[in-house]
């Protein structure tokens, strides 16, 4: 029978490890010898001063790792990849989830916890993969677990069925920049989700040091409380930042206020029948958000040239002055409140450069304008008209509900409003029955309904009654309105809109080109 002799028992003495876990754990002492090949070996010796830690696996020892004094360390050559103590992954416990399995560095941590009362405690066999001087275990290239197989972490490939079963972890490897790396290694293998770290008292590397400068309670503590690895995804209440709700803006037209209010990170999807006039009335929304915040808007506009015709109707919007009563000192001030308010994302001015507009191009000049110009606002108009460049593997529903979602991404990181102008489909008012469209009548995906904040509908119904319908189709938040339909009067003379009930926009008590110019 192979004994822990009196050099061992002092050795975990030292360590104020209890020497009869050690021995109950199969370690024993030993000496140097030569074996009938003239190869240097170690023999079971009560004299000896040689630490042998067995590697049990499957109630059979398949390797060995020896400590001599001077801390001097070797294994036994040809041995089994496999974690020191590695038959107590059988335990039921670990199964069930009632007790977690503990992963430390080395042999000597491991008998201190298992020595604190967590039996269910394994060492990887090599220690933690290094990490020289001057490195960063974050910054460190990946080892690849498609090698595991034969590789530095082969002990976890060989004891990956009994990984599988296990429902918990906890990871108190070395607090130092190789036992970093091999936690972020052993996460990675593991899962986030079921693993946990310790956080060691000051002054403290492993278990073993906090067992001897703060007592078992210490390392008990230590290992109970140890904390789950953050989850990207997924989170509890309390990892929140308390943040109240957005705040939300007027659009200008104090009566359709109640049903919508527009906020930074949104999407706002508008559709109409063209040429009743979401474009425009698109514009003088704008136009309202500038002059009564300051707002800078980018506009990609690919149905309206921006000089003359954008130019035109931001002028109208901007001054409320039909054309024919514009001074010079008018077009004057409304171009400089168009110069400070609006930017435009367009190929080439000069009409020279014919590069594709994809939506990956727009929304990167749509985060140059965040960073030129600070803008708060991007308007695409219109979709349709957008170079769409679709692999050929994903359906139009696909490639629009991911497209709809990467815009709801930008304007949620960069903080601003997103409004895609979009057309219906020519199918609408087939058969002679004229009808206002919905969200659902825009070509490609039931997408344009699920994925915007705002769905805004732009009707005529009468082209002589000089009205029109303003119908706010879905409002995802409660505070930022709610579905309904506000009639605005139209004012064809300045292409402008005014409500019906006498409630004048909201710049009209103001200079209706200076306010908020100077707005942050």
């Amino acid at each position: 029978m192979n004994t822990l002799g009196p050099a061992g028992i002092q050795a975990f003495q030292n360590r104020q490890i209890d020497p009869a876990i050690a021995s109950h754990s199969g370690i024993y002492t030993g000496s140097s010898a030569t074996d009938e090949n003239g190869e240097n070996t170690v023999i079971p010796d009560p004299a000896g001063n040689i630490i042998v830690f067995p590697f049990i696996d499957g109630g059979k020892a398949v390797g060995a790792k020896y400590r001599a004094s001077g801390k001097r360390f070797w294994q036994q050559k040809g041995g089994r990849k496999t974690f020191w103590n590695a038959d107590c992954m059988d335990i039921e416990a670990l199964h069930d989830g009632r007790e977690p399995l503990v992963i430390v560095e080395g042999e000597i941590d491991a008998l201190t916890a298992i020595d604190c009362g967590f039996r269910c405690t394994v060492s990887v066999p090599d220690g933690a993969p290094p990490v020289r001087d001057g490195e960063r275990p974050e910054d460190l290239q990946d080892v690849d677990p498609e090698a595991d197989a034969h590789g530095k972490f082969e002990f976890v490939y060989n004891n990956r069925h009994r990984i599988k079963a296990i429902k918990r972890f906890v990871i108190a490897v070395d607090n130092d920049g190789p036992g970093k790396r091999l936690a972020a290694e052993l996460v990675r293998r593991l899962g986030a989700a079921r693993c946990s770290f310790v956080t060691y008292p000051d002054g403290c590397k492993d278990l073993n040091d906090v067992r001897m400068q703060h007592g078992v309670d210490a390392v008990v503590r230590l290992i109970l409380e140890a904390k789950p690895y953050p989850v990207k995804g997924l989170y509890q209440l309390s990892d929140y930042p308390e943040t109240p709700e957005p705040e939300t803006y007027s659009t200008g037209w104090p009566d359709l206020d109640p049903y919508l209010k527009v906020w930074l990170g949104e999407l706002l999807v508008i559709t109409g029948i063209p040429g009743h006039g979401k474009s425009t009335w698109t514009l003088n929304l704008c136009t309202n958000l500038a002059r009564q915040y300051g707002w800078r808007i980018a506009i990609a506009s690919f149905e309206i040239p921006t000089v003359p015709a954008l130019r035109y109707k931001l002028r109208l919007a901007a001054t409320g002055v039909e054309a024919k009563l514009w001074t010079r000192d008018i077009v004057s001030e409304a171009d400089r409140f168009i110069q400070d308010h609006f930017t435009f994302i367009d190929a080439d001015p000069t009409g020279e450069d014919d590069d594709d507009m994809t939506l990956e191009w727009l929304l990167e000049k749509a985060a140059d304008a965040v960073l030129r110009f600070g803008i708060k606002a991007f308007v695409i108009d219109p979709w349709n008209e957008v170079e769409h460049a679709r692999p050929k593997h994903e359906s139009e529903t696909q490639y629009i509900n991911r497209a709809l979602r990467q815009i709801r991404r930008f304007a949620l990181k960069h903080q601003v409003l997103a409004i895609i102008l979009a057309h219906p489909t020519k199918d609408l008012g087939k058969g002679g029955e004229a009808r206002t469209p919905t969200l659902y009548d825009i070509e490609g995906s039931a997408a344009w309904y699920n994925k915007p904040d705002h769905g805004v509908v732009i009707d005529v119904p009468d082209p002589d009654a000089r009205e029109t319908a303003v119908w706010v189709k879905k409002a995802r938040f409660s505070w930022s309105g709610r579905k309904g339909e506000v009639t605005l009067q139209y004012l064809p003379e300045i292409e402008g809109y005014q409500s019906l009930y006498g409630l004048a926009p909201v710049w009209k008590t103001t200079n209706p080109v200076s306010k908020g110019a100077h707005h942050a």
